[in-house]
């Protein structure tokens, strides 16, 4: 059984887990005190148990109880016993109690920075204000909604009964459940007040309610896509907690077709994963859901025109983990990453949907965009996908391009910014910043002993910006914020530099040792590089670059700050 915020009981069971009814976890969402101070009642359970409980929640958390429980944890002799519990500090990474995958949802609780959980396709937030919008994709395909609708009247703290249900409409859930309510909402008069809204799958939560919410629990992930440092890939907020990579259709089946699941597929090279490119993912994720299937993404490394015909092939906009990465964070639960190779490009259309789309991946259903082409010399269009699938008893959706201000977003519009030093362009396409991963290197020292130190990448990804000066944000290994920071791409032409080289400077920090990788967004660019008459120039020049960066930091603030739902 899973405590939550010590007075809530969520009797929690994994489909398939052993699960012992006398097991008690403590989740805590935030340090409240109506939400902790049921913390000395943990005693009884600890001799039911026998043992220490696990609480777990963040760090600004455990800081409050510590202080207000400080005899719980100063070892020093009582007159009578005190809670035993073993403290575990998550982030916003998913993670797994009782068999179950969990994902920390962050939210606002005016100021205060809370924790909503969302378990399989239920989800728990209480206590909030507002939901950031990083946070939003979390929620997406729930089949039970518990969310804070405290009154009618605004507070500052709270959600009104308005706002939860204008997030309802965004969220879409089968079932919402309101809690947090004043008693100024009477239940049986606000609950025919929400049918006669339009809204039958929405109630006030009451003591004892209980919904089944099905964990779907196959076995551990062959393998993990790893973030820029190596970690298990998050991607800004989240995405599902169990992901396998395969490099057959063969390891696909091997893993999930021997407990009979088939999947919905979405076929591409997802360079970049732009907007395009989520449409058609969040799709396959969206139907995969309700056909109960596995969402999965077959891609190719290297791609086929690197194979076919290496003379044309465009560099790549993004490296083979951060794709994984991607498919993860929209929900994926599966990618199969095919190596692309002459005998493969062999094959015609039928050939490839009957052996690879139908004999292994058991496909429902099939996502692609309308210039979808397959088979050998590219013979198979979406009018072929569409009569085989037919043929065969598989949805084929084509789902129309993502525009942009006009324009049809494309790997190959982005690659065109990105090469022009348009990053604020690309970031629109992509849904996101364009980022820059890699190890840091030795440089030759100049920035250190005469203008300002940088930080040396050797970046991964084939593509770089323009030559030029980028107002960037830098992440360090280890570190979960990033840093406001100035890069340079270029030759270092008043050095007589002679290699392209990407240098970073951070703005509000000094570094006593350099960090083995980092991660550089960019944002917006600066200005062209210059060759100056000396280091002093330089200087000055780097000088005004930091400040115009810092003014458009400041900028991007306010302008969030105005954009902050209240």
């Amino acid at each position: 059984m899973l405590l939550n915020d010590i007075l809530t009981q969520l009797p929690l069971r994994g489909e398939g887990a052993a699960v012992n009814d006398a097991e008690r976890i403590i989740l805590l969402t935030h340090g409240h005190a109506d939400h902790v101070l049921g913390f000395d009642d943990i005693r009884p359970y600890n001799i039911r148990q026998g043992a220490a409980l696990p609480v777990y929640s963040n760090e600004d958390t455990f800081q409050i109880i510590r202080r207000i429980f400080a005899y719980v944890f100063d070892d020093k002799p009582t007159l009578s016993t005190v809670p035993s519990v073993t403290l575990n500090v998550i982030d916003n990474r998913p993670f797994e109690l009782l068999g179950i995958p969990f994902t920390p949802v962050p939210l606002l609780h005016g100021d205060m920075k809370v924790l909503g959980f969302r378990f399989a396709s239920a989800a728990y937030l209480t206590d909030f204000s507002a939901i950031p919008d990083s946070s939003m994709p979390l929620l997406e395909g729930l089949d039970e909604l518990i969310l804070d609708a405290l009154r009618d009247v605004p507070h500052p703290m709270h959600q009104t009964v308005e706002q939860a249900l204008a997030l309802v409409r965004k969220l879409k859930p089968r079932r919402a459940w309101f809690t947090h309510i004043a008693h100024d909402l009477p239940h049986e008069e606000t609950n025919e007040r929400l049918v006669k809204l339009g809204f039958p799958h929405v109630q006030l939560a009451y003591d004892g309610l209980q919904f089944e919410v099905r964990v779907d629990r196959t076995e551990a992930p062959l393998q993990e896509p790893k973030d820029s440092f190596g970690r298990p890939a998050t991607v800004e907020g989240g995405g599902t907690a169990r992901f396998a990579t395969f490099t057959s259709a063969e390891a696909w089946a091997s893993r999930f077709g021997k407990s009979g699941h088939s999947s919905v597929l979405a076929i591409g090279s997802f360079d970049g994963i732009h907007l395009g490119h989520q449409a058609i993912l969040r799709s396959v994720a969206a139907r995969a859901r309700a056909l109960g299937a596995v969402p999965t993404a077959l891609t190719f490394d290297p791609s086929p025109r690197k194979v076919l015909r290496p003379e044309t092939a465009s560099p790549q906009i993004s490296t083979i983990a951060q794709r994984l990465a991607g498919f993860r964070a929209i929900g994926l639960e599966a990618a199969v990453v095919l190596p692309f190779t002459l005998e493969l490009s062999r094959l015609a259309p039928d050939e490839f949907v009957e052996q690879i789309l139908l004999g292994n991946l058991r496909i429902k259903a099939l996502f692609v965009g309308e210039n979808f082409r397959f088979g050998h010399k590219q013979a198979g269009d979406v009018n072929l996908l569409r009569k085989l699938g037919a043929e065969n008893g598989f949805e084929v959706v084509v789902l129309p391009p993502v525009i942009c201000r006009g324009e049809v977003v494309s790997s190959t519009l982005i690659r065109k910014e990105i090469a022009g030093g348009n990053v604020a362009r690309a970031a629109r396409l992509l849904g996101r910043q364009f980022v820059l991963t890699g190890e840091v290197v030795s440089g030759t020292g100049a920035g250190h002993r005469f203008t300002f130190p940088t930080l040396n990448l050797a970046a991964e990804q084939e593509l770089l910006p323009r030559r030029g000066v980028y107002v960037t944000r830098t992440r360090l290994d280890g570190e979960q914020r990033s840093r406001r920071s100035v890069t340079n791409i270029g030759m270092r032409p008043t050095f007589n530099g002679s290699a392209l080289s990407v240098e970073t400077h951070l703005l509000d920090a000094q570094l006593s040792s350099s960090p083995k990788r980092i991660e550089v967004r960019f944002w917006e660019r600066l200005r062209d590089e210059k060759k100056f008459n000396g280091p002093e120039e330089l200087r000055a020049q780097i000088a005004r670059d930091i400040a115009r960066a810092n003014k458009f930091f400041s900028r991007l603030r306010r302008f969030r700050s105005i954009r902050q739902p209240v």
